[in-house]
């Protein structure tokens, strides 16, 4: 899935290390004296902080004059040791500028350099200096500080970019990392040179450090006009470069006014640009606190990254109050803004890069770390064929555990695992209906996200996705429980990752297998009973139906055909639609009254509250045995004239009284029969009670049951 990113992200890690290569190629072939030199305390001269080796020269002599044959001689004044010529206001001071840097060039290449100085006791002095080639170690922190900092920032847009690269906002990040480097490599070899540079050389480097910027500056207010919100068409954004190119070309050609103008200036209005259309981006925003939260993050690092180095760099010269910082380690503001992206990446999804970017970013480091040390053992004299085998030895004590750390705290698990979600899952099995298998499946749902909202979702495919960049799930339909999207996850304080699609993927495969095998495991129930139903009617029934035709006219033809009733009854129960109870009950009243009209005995019937009950057919079947086993003792045993039936719904349960007024014993004095035992037993299984009473003039039998029993 990531091989191509990996190699992408590779790819830049080598055109970093070749581009470090080349920097400090270039660095290094500027003759050197061997010394560091740096403006006094006044401002108005030249000293030696490092002498040069094997010179008599002290620490802190006062540098005045270089000479060699052929070129002349150059007295030095504090503006050669200018670090950055944007300083300056003028193209004049400029053009000044970069012509003593090509004297003291050529004087540097010349050969024998010979040197005037002024000890700290006011003594002066001369000597004849012989110009080296500048060494590794004669760079100074600054340079590489410039450096790691320029490739640090192209890599981090690099690794958004691979991962997000049809996004505008990834790709105008992007074109952040790629000016950037540029800017601080070409201003790593002038801020840091020792003394002087070709004319040539350093008006290049000054003038790409010039674009890069321009560039950088374009960059971060397309960036803010497409991220996190589209303000304005891609398109629109190529006003930019047609009116800040030109722009650059006036600084190049000399033809603006000064450097105010030509350099500063466009960068403060970049500035300005980005700023205001981040408070653009924080309205269109307003009524999202996820996208506001992101923007928070992501404007903070970026505005104050680029407004310090703005302030502190540029700021100086143009409003003269602000303090002045070197230039080489002002580039770390921007850090802040790479950095800080780096971090909210995660927290905050910026540009949504996924898990599978932070691996590649662990396997980078490992070999990134194996190089580096394998070049520091070289450097420290350790053989060849030893240090590659140092390197993996020390990479391996170190990598290994930091990377297991950083693995933990950089990619976020699921708020709840699939392990703790597996025992909740076997209750899909018990759940014999559709409302009650949707309803916890959202339940489920919201537990595993703890998503502020689930609710029905538009038919949008068959798959789990992440949509509305992070904001939303969308939980395809599952058997008989319709699509579900979810928004705000972890109670809106993050967003929905592709681990959470996994996760809700895996719980939909779970959850559809096991619902699959219920319905399967009802599907065969259901035929078996259909035929026992058949075997039952076919069989038993065929018999019945004999048996009452050899008994016509006897008293057990009247059983025969109460049995067969039976028979039906239950028949018709085993593949039932549910019924309202409403109509059992007037089925069971028709019912009753042919009974009690044969055995010449009234009835009384009375009822009340029973609309908007639904039995399933084998509920309707038990409730309609136990009444007829009611009245059957009535009728048998009592020898009743008059039979009271009395069925209502009332405080969340079924009752029915069958009461008559035949001559019978107390209730407490029966011998319960088969009958009786039968009733409780049936009342037990639907967790209903039974009451008997009587006052030896009439006896009362009272059954109650609790509705929600009667939706099993």
């Amino acid at each position: 899935m990531f091989r191509r990113p990996a190699r992408l992200i590779y790819g830049l890690l080598a055109a970093c290390l070749l581009g470090g290569f080349a920097v400090t190629h270039t660095a290094l072939q500027v003759p050197s004296l061997q010394w560091r030199l740096d403006v006094s305390a006044t401002g108005e001269s030249i000293v030696a902080r490092r002498p040069p080796p094997g010179s008599s020269m002290a620490e802190g002599a006062v540098v005045r004059r270089l000479a060699a044959r052929g070129i002349g001689a150059v007295d030095l004044e504090p503006l050669d040791l200018l670090e950055e010529p944007d300083y300056l206001d003028t193209y004049q001071e400029m053009s000044v500028f970069f012509a003593r840097q090509s004297r003291l060039d050529a004087i540097l290449r010349a050969g024998e350099v010979e040197v005037q100085w002024q000890n700290v006791d006011g003594t002066a002095e001369h000597g004849l200096l012989q110009p080296v080639a500048r060494r590794l170690g004669d760079l100074p922190a600054a340079f590489w500080f410039q450096i790691a900092t320029g490739f640090a920032g192209l890599l981090i847009a690099g690794w958004v970019y691979v991962a997000r690269p049809r996004d505008w906002g990834a790709r105008m990040f992007a074109l952040t990392g790629l000016a950037f480097p540029f800017a601080t490599c070409s201003a790593a070899i002038y801020s840091t040179r020792e003394l002087a540079l070709p004319e040539a050389l350093f008006r290049a480097l000054s003038m790409t450090n010039h674009l890069a910027s321009t560039v950088f500056g374009m960059a971060l207010v397309a960036l803010f006009a497409v991220y996190p919100k589209r303000l304005v068409d891609p398109k629109w954004l190529l006003a930019l470069p047609a009116i800040f190119i030109p722009w650059y070309l006036t600084d190049a050609l000399q033809l603006a006014p000064d450097l105010n103008w030509a350099v500063r200036l466009p960068l403060l209005i970049e500035l300005t640009l980005a700023i205001a259309l981040a408070g653009a981006q924080w309205h269109a925003s307003r009524e999202e606190p996820l996208a506001r939260a992101a923007l928070r993050w992501f404007a903070l690092s970026t505005l104050v990254g680029c407004s310090l180095f703005i302030v502190f760099v540029p700021g100086h010269s143009l409003l003269g109050w602000i303090p002045p910082l070197s230039q080489g380690y002002a580039f770390g503001f921007f850090l802040i803004m790479y950095a800080g992206i780096a971090l909210g990446l995660r927290r905050y999804r910026l540009f949504d890069v996924d898990a599978w970017a932070y691996r590649i970013w662990l396997w980078v480091a490992g070999a990134g770390m194996v190089i580096a040390i394998d070049l520091f053992l070289l450097m420290l004299g350790m053989q060849q064929a030893l240090s590659l085998g140092g390197a993996l030895l020390v990479a391996g004590w170190l990598y290994f555990p930091l990377r297991q750390w950083l693995w933990q705290r950089l990619v976020e698990r699921p708020e709840t695992s699939l392990e703790a979600l597996v025992p909740s899952l076997a209750q899909f099995a018990l759940l014999d209906d559709a409302r009650s298998r949707a309803t916890y499946w959202d339940a489920m749902l919201q537990r595993a996200f703890n998503a502020l909202q689930v609710s029905d979702a538009a038919d949008g495919g068959s798959e789990v996705t992440v949509r509305d960049d992070g904001l939303a799930l969308y939980v395809p339909a599952l058997i008989d429980m319709p699509a579900r999207g979810l928004r705000y996850a972890g109670r809106g304080r993050r967003l929905f990752s592709t681990r959470d699609a996994s996760l809700a993927r895996t719980l939909h495969g779970l959850v559809e297998q096991i619902v699959s095998g219920r319905l399967d495991h009802e599907e065969i129930v259901r035929r078996e009973r259909q035929r026992l139903a058949r075997d039952l009617h076919d069989n038993l029934g065929a018999r019945l139906l004999r048996l009452i035709h050899h008994l016509r006219g006897t008293p057990d033809g009247e059983l025969a055909r109460e049995a067969m009733h039976d028979l039906r009854a239950t028949v018709a129960a085993i593949d039932a639609p549910p019924s309202l109870l409403c109509q059992a009950l007037a089925d069971w009243r028709a019912e009753v009254e042919k009974r009690c009209a044969a055995a010449g005995v009234e009835l009384v019937w009375e009822q009340r509250d029973a609309l908007g009950v639904t039995l399933p057919p084998r509920i309707k079947a038990t409730l309609g045995s136990m009444l007829r086993e009611a009245v059957s003792n009535a009728l048998k045993h009592a020898r009743a004239h008059r039979i009271t039936v009395v069925t209502s719904v009332d405080c969340g349960h079924w009752q029915l009284t069958v009461a008559n007024d035949g001559a019978a014993s107390l209730p407490t004095q029966w011998h319960e029969g088969f009958g009786l035992r039968s009733l409780r037993s049936r009342l037990h299984d639907l967790g209903g009670t039974l009451q008997l009473d009587g006052d030896g003039s009439t006896v009362r039998l009272s059954l109650q049951v609790p509705l929600q029993n009667l939706k099993q």
